[in-house]
């Protein structure tokens, strides 16, 4: 059962994130607590000579004064400060900076002072009638011919070339190369039995490219390439690399015939070439309305962050930070994962920091406008959410179920889903400069 303690206590406000707490237990509780742990202690230990619960505590502080006053001390802290928040209706959101002194002296005050971050109260100044761009995205054949060219590549035979080692225009060639400037190699500029494809898209340096035609297997030699002004390394942004170059091997790429053979290995849903297109167009479509969609509610957010400022809790963004940096490399071997956070955690969660920013101001907006409209995540909304994400992982929908049961994982859900109401809302009310563009322009 929790510790009770009669307090006295005051708040001050360091900002509208941070308060400070000034607690003070008095010493008739500090010596109450202190006489509690021992005659607990007398019951637990055993000291040769005397009885379990007769040992006196002159005696038990010989052995045991150091680990149960550590103990007292922090109980007594735990208590008084949950005491105090509760007093002044403080939520933390993140552990206190506890200033206390070391130790407790029975019958004394003892004060100490906490340091605790909260949410800040948000004003909503900027929601209902929003101007945002809206581009609506089209659709046409041009975009279908261009996907179609991508499918072919992707279904392309490749295979040595037999009898030839001379390099001609459309080859894919292998190539051992490296570049330097200034004599220097430079990092990452360079390659082991580099596929490019002679006058194809896939080697950004066309000088190096049509270097390559007419030479010979095992040909070494030399090209100067002019980096471009957007180069990573912002020191040699337009200056001239010298490539050194070797081709070692020649394939050669067959492209499949656009027909009903084609359509039929591309989609069990197409019988003919033509019906493949239109597929082809319908899923554009879709991704078309996704990115209009997209691009609306990012500029919906970037429009309610512009037009509420308040103090972001450092907290909540380095919370935010390390789960960015963490969601990063999931996609590696749990090993690998492990050696990289450990070699270069910190600067990974400091990358992440603009973008953690970002979704705690959003996420602190939605959630006062929640608030401010009353908007509920209804349990129709939970179910149909539900058997959707059970419909995309072929998972059943109790398992889904079962895991949203665990910890606090419903209550997210369902202020992940009003969120996204407060969010629907803004959308909704917002004012559009509306234009049109092509998808692929």
């Amino acid at each position: 059962m929790p510790m009770a303690l009669q307090i006295r206590s005051e708040i001050k406000e360091l900002s509208t994130v941070e308060r400070q707490l000034a607690i003070v237990v008095p010493g008739d509780q500090v010596a109450k607590e202190l006489d509690r742990a021992y005659r607990e202690l007398s019951q637990k230990v055993r000291i040769k000579g005397f009885r379990p619960g007769k040992i006196p505590r002159y005696v038990l502080e010989q052995y045991y004064k150091a680990d149960t006053e550590q103990q007292v001390l922090e109980r007594v802290v735990n208590a008084s400060f949950r005491e105090a928040i509760k007093a002044h209706n403080v939520a933390p959101i993140a552990n206190p900076q506890i200033q206390a002194p070391s130790g407790l002296i029975a019958g004394m005050d003892f004060a100490y002072q906490a340091k605790v971050e909260v949410k800040p109260v948000i004003d909503l100044k900027a929601w209902k009638g929003l101007k945002l761009k809206k581009t609506t995205y089209t659709v046409g054949d041009g975009d279908a011919d261009r996907e179609l060219v991508r499918l072919r590549e992707g279904q392309a035979k490749i295979a040595p070339v037999e009898g030839r080692d001379v390099v001609q225009q459309g080859d894919l060639v292998e190539t051992n190369w490296s570049g330097a400037v200034d004599g220097e190699n430079v990092k990452g500029l360079s390659g082991v039995a580099y596929v490019i494809e002679v006058g194809g898209a896939n080697f950004p340096y066309k000088e190096a490219d049509q270097a390559l035609v007419g030479k010979k297997l095992g040909e070494d030699f030399s090209v100067d390439v002019k980096l471009p002004d957007d180069f990573r390394v912002e020191a040699h942004r337009g200056k001239t690399a010298t490539f050194k170059m070797r081709p070692v091997g020649i394939k050669s790429k067959t492209l499949p015939a656009l027909d009903d053979e084609f359509a039929k290995d591309i989609s069990e849903k197409a019988e003919t070439f033509a019906q493949l297109k239109e597929l082809i167009i319908e899923d554009l479509k879709k991704v078309a309305e996704v990115k209009t969609k997209n691009e609306v509610r990012d500029a919906a957010i970037t429009a309610l962050i512009e037009g509420n400022a308040f103090e972001v809790p450092p907290a909540l963004v380095d919370r935010q930070a390390e789960q960015i940096a963490v969601d990063r490399l999931q996609r590696l071997p749990q090993q690998q994962a492990e050696m990289v956070w450990n070699a270069q955690g910190q600067r990974l969660k400091e990358d992440a920091r603009p973008m953690a920013t970002r979704q705690v101001r959003v996420s602190l907006i939605l959630e006062a406008l929640v608030a401010a409209e009353q908007l509920v995540a209804t349990e129709a909304d939970i179910e149909e959410y539900m058997e959707k994400m059970a419909a995309e992982m072929n998972t059943p929908l109790k398992t889904v179920k079962s895991v949203f049961a665990k910890d606090d994982r419903l209550k997210e859900l369902q202020f992940q889903l009003a969120s996204q109401k407060a969010l629907d809302k803004v959308i909704a009310e917002a004012a559009y400069d509306e234009s049109t563009k092509a998808l692929s322009a």
